[in-house]
């Protein structure tokens, strides 16, 4: 359908410009006909006038005409109306031998024309008025003022109006033909041209979309024509070296695209590997502060288990001392399976998740922990939507990071009153997006530790960079937090100052909570939840 409009464009530009060439033309040609017949007819009528006042003023005729041509002039003189709507003839003396005027052509615009032909002895033409003539307006009427010389002296003068609208309906009614010419010779030279047009040079170009359009992915498009097509045998040789060249560099682009993703497959991996090893390395520091936590329970437990050995113990006894051996066990089962938990390797997908679940979960696990004995823990979970989509064992670990990293601050700050961690959430607008921006959850990590400077606060989302002693951080826990944050679309920022604390701020974007998901709790961790709440 395009290329039909294209050659229907074509064809009428061609019919255009060669219409208007003809018009043109025939413009040209009827401007100089029309001026030279002007000139002959004012000449005629110029010579006709002379002698019609002559013989008015003289009345001796020219012993030169024939005796037909005296009676014809005399005719003429005695009735010019008919050859002229106006006409003034004077003599020298001032008297008007005759006078024909209308409104149109006063007596005083003629008298000034006869008193200027007596007084400069010139003859003079004044056009006058406009009309149509054959492509635009032109002269309507000219006034044609002759001094009248008789006998070698001027006895006076003549002044008449001649009108032009003869010579121009005689040009209109020669030129009929040629407007006739111009339709046949258009429609005639249209043809042939477009004909050589589409021969010479849309055929080929058809060919070149024939070509195109059967041309396969794994082929090699070539493109070929006639040695007499000239500027399209050069237009093809180029566009075959460009399409060799887009080949090229096409093989050249797998070839790249492979080894980016190969090497995108291999920067996953690494990255998995680097959470999986500080997810590792944060669980051996709860399960070296879980052990002292273990030992007291197994303790107690083997104590009631020597006293249930006596044989002389009362019933009530008894089973006192086997539902307290229980309790014990039950709290050593739930302090080894949250490590487990968070030990445990899970899908890495994305789905609704709670936070404040998540927070809870933290929290609890950070419980049992020696390194928070005397650490207050204080919690302000304020947002009334939690839900984000992220992954929930991945913010978990990175709860879990903040929350270490923060105990060891208040450790290094080296206060016996310990310290207070206070972790909040508040929902805000996007800033970006001004008051009707997406809403945002921020949870807010507060320690009141011994803080960082601008050099410190600057590297901290570095990779291996650590503010601790040797062999006391990875130097990868923010990193990876920076990472898994920045994956689900939010972002994570500190601000610190020596002395007064370090404050890590998240904002992550506020999800509606998915169906089967009842708020406050994880994806994947309902089933802990509901023995941890059982009766």
């Amino acid at each position: 359908m395009a290329h039909r409009g294209f050659r229907t464009k074509i064809a009428l530009h061609v019919l255009f410009l060669l219409l208007i060439s003809a018009v043109v033309t025939d413009l040209l040609v009827v401007v100089i006909v029309q001026k030279a017949m002007v000139q002959e007819h004012l000449a005629a009528q110029r010579n006709l006038i002379n002698a019609v006042g002559r013989l008015v003023l003289d009345r001796k005729p020219d012993p030169a005409m024939d005796d037909w041509q005296v009676r014809s002039l005399e005719a003429v003189a005695s009735v010019p109306g008919t050859q002229w709507p106006a006409m003034l003839i004077v003599d020298t003396s001032g008297l008007v031998h005759y006078a024909k005027t209308s409104l149109s052509y006063p007596r005083e615009l003629l008298s000034g024309r006869v008193e200027a032909a007596i007084r400069d002895r010139v003859a003079d033409d004044v056009p006058l008025g406009v009309t149509w003539a054959v492509y635009w307006y032109h002269t309507r009427t000219v006034l044609v003022a002759v001094p009248l010389i008789i006998e070698g002296g001027l006895a006076g003068a003549v002044a008449a109006v001649v009108p032009l609208d003869g010579v121009y309906a005689r040009i209109r009614h020669f030129n009929k033909p040629v407007y006739l010419y111009i339709i046949i010779n258009t429609i005639v030279l249209a043809a042939i041209g477009l004909y050589r047009i589409f021969r010479i040079y849309l055929r080929p170009i058809d060919h070149i979309i024939r070509q195109a359009d059967d041309y396969g992915q794994d082929e090699d498009l070539f493109f070929t024509f006639r040695q007499d097509d000239n500027e399209l045998n050069r237009l093809s040789s180029s566009l075959n070296r460009m399409l060799k060249r887009i080949s090229d560099d096409k093989r050249k682009l797998t070839d790249t695209v492979a080894c980016l993703e190969a090497a995108n497959k291999e920067l996953v991996r690494a990255r998995d590997e680097m959470i999986r090893a500080e997810k590792l390395a944060s669980v051996g520091r709860l399960a070296a502060g879980i052990a002292h936590e273990i030992g007291n329970p197994i303790g107690i437990v083997l104590g009631y288990l020597d006293l249930l050995k006596q044989d002389d113990l009362p019933k009530a006894e008894h089973d006192e001392y086997a539902d307290r051996a229980e309790t014990e066990i039950q709290r050593i089962n739930t302090i080894i399976r949250q490590l487990l938990d968070l030990a445990r390797p899970k899908d890495a997908q994305e789905e609704a998740t709670s936070v404040h679940a998540v927070i809870r979960d933290i929290v609890n696990v950070m419980a049992h922990q020696p390194m928070m004995a005397d650490i207050r823990l204080d919690t302000r979970l304020t947002a009334r939507q939690d839900t984000v989509r992220s992954n929930g064992d991945q913010l978990r670990q990175v709860f879990l990071n903040l929350l270490l990293n923060a105990a060891d601050a208040i450790r290094a700050a080296g206060r016996q009153t310990g310290g207070t961690i206070c972790i909040a959430t508040r929902m805000v607008k996007s800033a970006e997006d001004g008051d009707e921006g997406e809403p945002q959850l921020v949870v807010s990590f507060q320690d009141d530790g011994e803080g960082m400077d601008e050099g410190q606060l600057d590297n901290i989302f570095d990779p291996f960079y650590t503010t601790k002693e040797p062999g006391k951080g990875t130097g990868l826990g923010l990193s990876v937090s920076f990472m898994i944050i920045e994956r689900s679309g939010g972002t994570i920022s500190a601000r610190s100052r020596p002395g007064l604390g370090t404050c890590l701020t998240i904002r992550l974007p506020i999800i509606t909570t998915t169906v089967g998901d009842a708020p406050g709790t994880i994806p994947g961790n309902r089933r802990r939840s509901d023995e941890e709440h059982a009766p």
